[in-house]
């Protein structure tokens, strides 16, 4: 059993925390983001391929109430409770590490769990604290350090070391979490559509199969070519971590379909490569939206609702007029474009997360309208 160990965490501005450390014994650099998902919702933050590489900081004050589960697929092969295959995170920043979880699912603790994946974690820290200098400072690299038992952080040497630490968002993320060879969902249903794997959630894949279709997922950097070979009736453009801008196949794929008017639905980073397609230009948020509260207006309807969110990255609703398309959703808090629909072509697109159940009116009737226009419906 593993004792004691010291860890920190010291961010690019120099700040720094210190606390007890859980998981992999190991040092780690990213860039650090928060998120206000509730107590529940931390299996799918760890193993969401969205969140490549960064280091995560919970505000809810405990974290692994309910353990982690096993490793279960679906009647469609995928992982019940899991986003993906692994965790995805670099490094996770909590409050409190609960040491005695109680679900009647539950295999292993989260600490246990982290040491399977090789990755850090460290509790005992100030995570509002965290959380105020992120919304004031913004986004930020840093690195996170669990020692072995009985060795101190030398936050000198961290604070020198976390400059030179890499830019995550130069990094081709995609390619590292997109898968190699496609992979087929549901083959027995009559009509397939194809999902490009910017790093596609489970949950959105398997909306898809619940549908009734045969979902085709590829390669991020799949040609519109090599697309249409599968004969789809429709394409969705996954969630994903990094620059949309970093996206350049993506966004090809997206400018052809729009011009062929082939049914395209786009999901968080779907939704930014899909307005880059159409001529517009992204931007990066100061901290980020993250979280399952985040209140959204349908501007066709008037209608609010709670969506959960996870992104750095929104797309400027200036840079798309004059480009037949029109903002679909924006966001209460900040007023940034949270979607985008062409009322002529069946294309559509959302910044947050249809497929996730935060609220009471879900927005997961997204997926039914895509299915509409499929069917030939109306936008």
């Amino acid at each position: 059993m593993i004792g004691i160990r010291e860890a920190a965490l010291v961010l690019e501005s120099g700040k720094y925390f210190v606390g007890t450390g859980f998981g992999a014994t190991k040092t780690v650099s990213g860039e650090l983001v928060f998120t206000t998902v509730t107590a529940a919702g931390y299996n799918a933050v760890l193993t969401d391929p969205s969140n490549q590489r960064q280091i995560f900081t919970m505000t809810f004050p405990t974290i692994g109430n309910y353990g982690v589960p096993a490793w279960v697929p679906d009647e469609f092969g995928l992982f019940q409770h899991f986003e993906s295959d692994s965790v995805r995170v670099g490094g996770f920043v909590v409050y409190e590490c609960c040491k005695q979880p109680s679900h009647w699912e539950s295999t292993r603790t989260l600490d246990t769990f982290l040491q399977e994946q090789n990755v850090p974690g460290i509790e005992g820290v100030d995570t509002r604290a965290i959380t105020r200098i992120l919304r004031s400072e913004g986004l930020q690299k840093c690195i996170l350090q669990v020692l072995p038992e009985g060795e101190l952080p030398d936050i000198s040497a961290l604070q020198d070391a976390v400059h030179v630490t890499e830019d995550i968002n130069t990094r081709d993320l995609c390619a590292e979490v997109s898968i190699k060879d496609v992979k087929m969902y549901n083959t027995r249903a009559p009509e397939k559509i194809v999902i490009i794997d910017m790093g596609v959630k489970h949950n959105i894949i398997r909306n898809l199969c619940k549908r009734n279709f045969c979902v085709v997922r590829v390669p991020y950097n799949t040609s519109y070519e090599q697309i249409m070979t599968f004969a789809p009736k429709g394409i969705v453009i996954s969630n994903g971590p990094g620059d949309p801008k970093m996206c350049k196949p993506a966004i090809a794929v997206a400018k052809q379909c729009i011009d062929d008017e082939v049914p395209l639905f786009g999901i968080c980073l779907g939704n930014q490569i899909i307005g880059l397609a159409a001529g517009g230009n992204t931007y990066r948020l100061k901290y980020g939206h993250r979280g399952g509260n985040k209140p959204c207006i349908d501007l066709t309807t008037n209608s609010c609702y709670i969506t959960t969110q996870n992104h750095s990255y929104v797309v400027d609703p200036e840079t798309i007029k004059g480009a037949g398309f029109k903002p679909y959703f924006t966001n209460v808090d900040d007023k940034s474009l949270e979607g985008l629909y062409h009322p002529e072509k069946p294309v559509f697109s959302v910044q947050f997360h249809p497929e996730a159940f935060p609220g009471p009116r879900d927005p997961n009737f997204l997926f039914d309208k895509f299915e509409k226009l499929i069917r030939g419906g109306k936008n």
